[in-house]
């Protein structure tokens, strides 16, 4: 007898095409939730690599990541958070996992200040103005 051979009412493992839904949702919900905190030149990055990852996606004419288009048009941090927003709800598993690693990338430094600054480690700020004379 093979250890090959399946019993009935054992669970099957996972289809490699199957989606983990909670995944989805955890990450799209992360992205959201992230980059509005995220300054300016942060969220910038995270649109142009959405607009990357889904050009790569749809275009098949894209060899070796040359560029077909320009850079982003400008906007205040408000248009592209609500960019990004608009652009979650389409976001495929895989491009909402590499976003993820991105931002996770990005704030894991001041992650890392801040606690620094609970801890009393860092000075929380320096000193400025006319309040201490």
């Amino acid at each position: 007898m093979s250890g090959e051979q399946q019993t009935p009412g054992r669970a099957r493992p996972a289809r490699k095409s199957a989606i983990d839904i909670r995944a989805l949702l955890t990450n799209r919900k992360y992205i959201k939730e992230t980059s509005y905190l995220l300054p300016r030149w942060a969220k910038i990055r995270v649109l142009t690599m959405m607009e990357h990852l889904r050009r790569d996606r749809t275009d098949p004419r894209r060899i070796g990541g040359e560029e077909t288009s320009g850079p982003l048009p400008e906007m205040t941090g408000a248009e592209l958070v609500r960019e990004i927003n608009w652009r979650i709800g389409t976001l495929p598993p895989q491009d909402a996992e590499a976003i993820s690693r991105l931002l996770h990338r990005l704030t894991r430094g001041r992650a890392a200040r801040r606690i620094r600054q609970d801890r009393g480690v860092v000075p929380a700020a320096p000193i400025t103005g006319r309040a201490g004379r």
